[in-house]
């Protein structure tokens, strides 16, 4: 699904980029093409090409970016008929550089103050620093909603190990009298510890904490993972954050958060080792029976077994869980088919089981429940049950 989203996104991007003035392309291809910008995951993306001069080729569009949980939409005005000029902008923030002057240009947007059109990344480098500036510019409106807001900022980057690069922040909507105060914050966590196949170099958490109410007491707290710590963790409702009551402070959450996670990994990687162990001390009992098994997350094993001369296959299905949950085991005939085309398959029931045994013990009170108490069943239900 990614790759086909990703697909879509070069799609739209080539369509935009081709549509604009020759001079602007390799600048709004930069952009487009960069991972992210900000805090914020995702890229930027344009729209609304068009022309101030009545050319063929736009010089003018809109940019969204990602930024605090929202997008910003920007308006970016290049001209055509002096193509080494920079670009003008128009901020859907009428709070935000409404009257600038060349000495907070100079000092905030560098890149804009010595524009250089030759430069692939000239546009690139002035939104990120613009972005930059916006995120000072909303930090110094928290100072004037009451002691709450600023407070939480200035705490949760002082006391904890979040930093301002870590945060944005943002005021909704822009004006005198905004009703909702967010902060996006990524929380740097070792993900080293998951299975390999579990996680990705890019895999972040990221936590967004929406303030409400009169007194900004009213507070939401919202977990985001990338994609595939999301299916690490059994999906998005397996990982439960604690509430945030209103008397709590995010320089307390944030830490209780990131230790809900870490107890979460080092509960899937504790699984993740046991189910190896389970499948080693298979390996040893019945190494030469084993037609195969899961070698990358250790979840799965399936050996020949024989009981008198009879054959049948045993396949271990081990749950994420494991060792908190038993292994499901079933036996599949080689001989026989049901009604439906298919081997006859018997789950083993009863199965003994307790976690606090060592793996080894596991699969040797396995492999014997098997010959006490399920293969003979086995061979007769397939018998009664087979369609030739």
């Amino acid at each position: 699904m990614n790759e086909i989203q990703d697909i879509k996104m070069l799609n739209q991007n080539q369509a935009v980029w081709n549509s604009v003035d020759d001079f602007i392309e390799p600048l709004l291809k930069c952009v487009l093409q960069t991972p992210r910008v900000g805090v914020s995951c995702g890229k930027v993306e344009a729209s609304n090409v068009t022309s101030s001069c009545g050319k063929e080729k736009g010089d003018r569009f809109h940019l969204s970016i990602p930024y605090a949980g929202k997008r910003l939409v920007w308006s970016v005005f290049f001209n055509s008929l002096c193509p080494e000029l920079g670009p003008d902008f128009l901020f859907n923030d009428d709070t935000f550089l409404d009257d600038p002057d060349l000495d907070t240009i100079i000092r905030h947007v560098p890149s804009l103050a010595h524009w250089d059109v030759t430069s692939d990344d000239a546009l690139l480098m002035v939104i990120i620093e613009l972005l930059m500036y916006y995120k000072q510019h909303q930090i110094e409106l928290l100072g004037k909603q009451g002691e709450r807001l600023q407070f939480e900022y200035s705490t949760l980057v002082s006391a904890t190990e979040i930093c301002a690069e870590d945060l944005e922040v943002v005021l909704l909507p822009s004006g005198l009298r905004p009703i909702e105060a967010r902060f996006l914050i990524r929380m740097a966590m070792d993900f080293s510890k998951l299975p390999e196949r579990s996680t990705h170099q890019d895999d972040e958490a990221m936590l967004l904490v929406t303030f409400n109410g009169p007194d900004w007491n009213r507070i939401t707290p919202e977990l985001y993972l990338s994609k595939s710590l999301e299916e690490a963790f059994g999906g998005q409702a397996a990982l439960h954050i604690p509430p945030f009551i209103s008397t709590k402070c995010l320089m307390d959450y944030v830490p209780e958060v990131k230790r809900v996670i870490n107890e979460k990994i080092i509960l899937l990687a504790t699984c993740f080792e046991k189910r190896k162990s389970f499948i080693a001390a298979l390996l040893l009992l019945k190494r030469g029976s084993i037609i195969e098994y899961d070698a990358v997350e250790s979840s799965q094993a399936t050996l020949l077994f024989e009981y008198r001369d009879f054959y049948c296959m045993v396949h271990f299905k081990l749950p994420p869980a494991f060792p908190k949950e038993a292994p499901l085991i079933v036996l599949q005939s080689i001989y026989h088919m049901t009604s439906m085309g298919t081997l006859f398959c018997q789950t083993v029931e009863d199965l003994p089981f307790s976690h606090r045994w060592t793996p080894f013990e596991m699969v040797t009170k396995a492999l014997n429940h098997i010959v006490e108490k399920e293969v003979q069943k086995f061979q007769t239900n397939s018998v009664k049950s087979s369609h030739f």
